[in-house]
């Protein structure tokens, strides 16, 4: 079966996607939408798709069986509802948005109309991050600690705390989304986040520029993810779980795995083309009509958009919060 798709945001992460997909023979891109014209064309003349005039015009079941939402999260209005009214089959790229209220209207939405969907926690799909579930599933965990340092994203709006959530909501969320797919839900979270240097980059940026977040997981670990955008010659991206009689590391973004304990001291290097992986589970999710395969629904990457919303209602109010509140929206320090 061919599944056909349509595409609405085409910049850099969509054509992540839309390169992966040249490599699934089952999947055509058939319809594209971009709020840049000249980039929708490009992409419009790269895989032969239509080019739209409107997102909501990629919309039309009558031509794709499901769409890739790619926008920013601050662009996102009523998208993944309308595919869902739709019977469209939706993937939502992380974060899904900035606000609780809304995404959880979103994802009740895709769960009645019970289509096909999947959000972009791409390292699920990591054959590492498959060991390390296993191995962590009958282990006594003791501690967690996670990082997230690299630097600034090109593009303006990402320095803006309204429209990004900021590089914690953005960019640590992949190592929020491990701790919780390998260890464990967030029932508390205590976020110290600070604008330190940032403006002396960019007078206007209004995001937090480095911070820590401890939290406390249900089962009643404790651990912490600290971040930074500003640190360009220093760049890390991992998790640490320990036991009282054994270690694991993911590091380099969840593609190299150890293991240390009395039986073995490994290092392991995935084999896997992770967006590939996404991207092949959803299409065949499509397809056959099962969610089974797919490691990222989109109610699932609704907690983990919640807690790094918490963690920035936590800044806020300069006191640690509890994961399931009802918390609406993204306040913003003035």
């Amino acid at each position: 079966m061919t599944v056909r798709l349509g595409f609405i945001g085409v910049g850099g992460m969509a054509q992540y996607h839309i390169n992966k997909l040249k490599l699934v023979p089952q999947a055509l891109i058939v319809s594209v939408y971009d709020a840049n014209p000249e980039t929708a064309r490009k992409v419009g003349e790269e895989t032969g798709a239509q080019v739209m005039e409107h997102a909501d015009q990629v919309l039309d079941a009558a031509r794709i069986d499901a769409v890739f939402i790619c926008t920013p999260q601050f662009a996102r209005d009523e998208l993944e509802e309308t595919a869902a009214s739709r019977g469209i089959h939706v993937f939502a790229e992380k974060p899904l948005g900035l606000r609780m209220d809304v995404v959880r209207r979103k994802e009740q939405a895709i769960r009645e109309a019970g289509i096909i969907n999947s959000a972009g926690y791409c390292l699920r799909y990591l054959d590492t991050v498959t060991k390390a579930k296993l191995y962590l599933q009958d282990k006594s965990i003791h501690m967690i600690n996670g990082y997230r340092f690299g630097g600034l994203h090109p593009s303006k709006w990402w320095r803006n705390l309204e429209m990004s959530g900021g590089h914690f909501v953005d960019t640590a969320t992949h190592q929020v989304d491990m701790i919780r797919y390998l260890c464990g839900d967030f029932v508390e979270i205590d976020a110290k986040f600070e604008q330190k240097s940032l403006r002396t980059v960019d007078p206007d940026a209004t995001i937090y520029d480095a911070g820590v977040a401890a939290f406390k997981l249900e089962n009643g670990v404790t651990g912490y993810v600290s971040d930074s955008c500003l640190a360009r010659y220093s760049g890390r991206a991992e998790v640490e779980v320990y036991g009282t009689d054994f270690y694991l590391q993911l590091s380099k973004n969840g593609t190299v795995l150890t293991i240390i304990d009395e039986q073995q001291n490994v290092v392991e290097t995935s084999k896997t083309d992770f967006y590939l992986e996404q991207n092949r589970t959803f299409v065949e999710a499509v397809a056959s009509g099962s969610m089974s395969a797919i490691r990222s629904p989109y109610a699932d990457a609704m907690k983990t958009l919640e807690v790094t919303l918490v963690a920035n209602e936590s800044t806020l109010i300069r006191k640690p919060l509890p994961v399931g509140e009802p918390y609406s929206k993204l306040e913003i320090v003035s």
